[in-house]
């Protein structure tokens, strides 16, 4: 007997669930109006109200990617070739402007010195001698052939050294030091900008070219979007207009930018317009170099009457909204009424042939089933 009683019991518990879980049926009768319970209003937890005005946006769409500005990255090469003698930094660090990177010395670093030297001394020989023969050719004592050589001799030898001077102190060198034969050893090799050093193409004991990239540094703080946008929207995008965008894997959480720059021409390989935008608070955000991107630019915005998503009927391949006609104790009559829909905007539905505002019904019309 005690069987039997679970056996009922378990075969009542499962047609209990199956009716919780039956689609709503309602009846349709011949005035047209459909007839749902108030009891089935209340369990299937419907809500009325009615369509509002709601600020709807027209967007453009894009893909894109986070870059440096044209001042925020840095290729690191050196002034004069030589060996690489030691390495001050590692990829992913943060260095300030002026921060050492590495230590170079050779052969060349040595002998630009020794050629400074050696043209410090030859400059103030010839110097002394321009100046004797300036002098005899005032008196009428000297023959000019004599003074256009010395001085033809001097400011040779004066471009050579300047050109040497300019060369040390683009390394980084005090040439009065090396005047007086205080060679140095090495050279370093400073950061141009402040940011994250991305990579580093050398090693301890590595002989590098002048022309020879040896590392990268990313000014994180100087990001901007790189945005591409179809030719057909071009004429819709200018400058100054709001941008949201997501990164890959979170659309639920957006961010905003500033369009800055509007490209005019068309980049062969995707067939788009390269656009730039300024990212607003990157502070706030955790964004990595050339990471893709991909969002809207708000090209206009007005206010529509709209329902949320949840208050549209599809059937037979059209929209309707339920319009409440009337009451009675136990019933709402409803209406089906087809309406015309736009755009899409935070949940809400944009109508375009609503001219009036009825109650409606907004939650719940997914579980009725109209006979």
């Amino acid at each position: 007997m005690k069987q039997n009683l679970t056996f009922i019991m378990l075969i009542f518990s499962m047609l209990l669930f199956s009716c919780k879980n039956k689609t709503a049926e309602v009846s349709e009768p011949e005035t047209g109006l459909i007839e749902i319970t108030k009891a089935q209003f209340e369990s299937e937890k419907m809500e009325f109200g009615e369509p509002i005005l709601s600020p709807f946006s027209d967007l453009v769409h894009f893909t894109g990617t986070v870059v440096p500005s044209v001042n925020g990255r840095a290729q690191i090469s050196l002034p004069a070739q030589g060996l690489v003698s030691r390495i001050w930094c590692k990829p992913g660090q943060l260095v300030s402007k002026g921060t050492v990177l590495f230590e170079v010395s050779g052969n060349e670093f040595i002998d630009m010195q020794k050629d400074f030297a050696e043209s410090v001394a030859m400059l103030n020989r010839l110097k002394t001698e321009y100046e004797r023969q300036k002098e005899l050719m005032a008196e009428n004592i000297g023959a000019k052939k004599d003074f256009i050589q010395a001085e033809s001799m001097y400011n040779v030898e004066k471009a050579k050294f300047n050109a040497l001077k300019i060369k040390l102190e683009l390394l980084g060198l005090e040439v009065k030091q090396i005047e007086e034969g205080k060679f140095y050893t090495s050279y370093s090799v400073k950061a141009p900008i402040k940011g994250i050093v991305s990579n580093i193409n050398a090693n301890i004991g590595q002989f590098v070219e002048s022309q020879q990239i040896i590392a990268e540094i990313i000014d994180t703080e100087s990001f901007q979007i790189k945005l591409s946008v179809f030719e057909k929207d071009i004429n819709k995008v200018k400058v100054g207009q709001h941008v949201e965008y997501y990164l890959a894997g979170t659309k639920s959480e957006k961010y905003s930018a500033i369009l800055k720059l509007v490209g005019k021409s068309i980049n062969n390989e995707t067939k788009s317009i390269d656009c730039f935008a300024e990212i607003e608070s990157p502070e706030t955000i955790s964004l990595v170099s050339y990471q893709f991107i991909e969002g809207d630019i708000i090209t206009g915005s007005d206010s529509v009457f709209s329902v949320p998503e949840s208050a549209i009927l599809k059937a037979e391949g059209e929209n309707y909204i339920l319009v409440l006609e009337k009451e009675t104790g136990e019933l709402f009559y409803f209406s089906r009424q087809k309406v015309t829909v736009g755009r899409i905007n935070n949940g809400f539905v944009e109508l375009t042939n609503i001219h009036e505002l009825k109650k409606i019904l907004i939650k719940g019309v997914y579980n009725l089933r109209i006979e």
